[in-house]
Formats: structure tokens, C-alpha cells, sequence
């Protein structure tokens, strides 16, 4: 079994901005801190992440990072924001995925499982890729089928777009 955690793999978010005022608001990226990805020898997945260990890695303008944008007091606001707000991790402490199946097609590999979020269960579909020594996932969610509400402010002329996108980088086995 290979288990892969947040000192040996990433898992990021990625949110958008929308509404009238969304020239005030940032597209940003989040990082997931604390996670556990194992990976069987029968090439079975499972994962938990913590919920209450994402943190604002910085703002995003253009696809690019942007570590200028948010000073420290607007990191912690948009943390604390996440936790409390959208993410209720005080309640929903874990989030999780356990696949169902995984097909290997030609150099990628097609990932069918459970992804539990907010209390919800959802089956997901994605895509793992080899991208520079690493395998890569990327799935888009919809937030509101998990329960959640995006974030908005300014009775919404200012909001974080209802889909996000995840990034689960591990490094390849030749790769350790």
C-alpha cells in the first residue's frame, strides 16, 4: 500500500469570483493541509482530508499566483470565512473519497468513487494524468450539491462562483 499526505503530495482549490463587484473580490488558491491519500495494491483509493485544515495559499489573477494581493489580516479573514462559513468544519470535520473503480486507459487512469462532502455522499468521476514526474486529478465540484453555500458578500454583488475546482498532485511511483 502507498500513502501519500500533505508532506509528500498536494491537494489544492481553486475558486472564482462573480457578481457585480467581483473587480473586488480575487479568484484564489487554497491549499488542503492536513490529508491522507492511501492507494492499495488492488488499486483501491481511499481518502480523508481535514476540513478544517484549508488555508488561503494566495490570490489568483489570470491563472497566475499573486502572493501581493491579500495581506496577512485578509488571509486570516477569508480562513476563518471558509471554516466557519462555508465549510461548517466545526461540524463537518472530514471530508473523504473512497473509489469504486479504477481503469487504466492507455497513460491515465479513469477514477470512479464516493467523494463524502458537507455530509454528503456524491459519486464523482475524474481523470489521474502524469504530469511532470507526478500523477495529477482534477475535478470540478459543484458546490450547492454538497449542501454548501458559496461565499457572498454585498447581498451578493460579490461571491465565490458555486464551482471550484480541486488538484490532487502524488508523485509517480518511480518518483518515490
Amino acid at each position: 500500500m502507498k500513502r501519500f499526505d500533505q508532506n509528500s503530495a498536494t491537494c489544492q482549490i481553486f475558486t472564482y469570483k462573480e457578481g457585480l463587484f467581483s473587480a473586488l473580490a480575487h479568484d484564489l488558491l487554497i491549499n488542503v493541509t492536513s490529508f491522507v491519500i492511501e492507494l492499495s495494491d488492488d488499486a483501491h483509493v481511499d481518502s480523508r482530508f481535514d476540513a478544517g485544515s484549508l488555508r488561503v495559499d494566495c490570490a489568483m489573477a489570470e491563472g497566475m499566483k499573486r502572493p501581493d494581493i491579500l495581506s496577512a489580516a485578509n488571509l486570516k479573514e477569508i480562513d476563518d470565512n471558509t471554516f466557519k462559513e462555508v465549510m461548517n468544519a466545526a461540524t463537518f470535520k472530514l471530508i473523504s473519497f473512497s473509489s469504486k473503480s479504477v481503469v487504466k486507459e492507455d497513460s491515465s487512469y479513469r477514477v470512479v468513487g464516493t467523494l463524502t462532502l458537507h455530509g454528503n455522499n456524491r459519486e464523482i468521476k475524474f481523470t489521474v494524468k502524469k504530469e511532470d514526474g507526478c500523477h495529477v486529478a482534477e475535478v470540478r465540484l459543484h458546490l450547492p450539491d454538497y449542501g454548501i453555500k458559496p461565499f457572498s458578500a454585498l447581498f451578493g454583488a460579490m461571491k465565490v462562483k458555486p464551482d471550484v475546482l480541486v488538484r490532487i498532485t502524488v508523485p509517480t511511483e518511480d518518483e518515490g
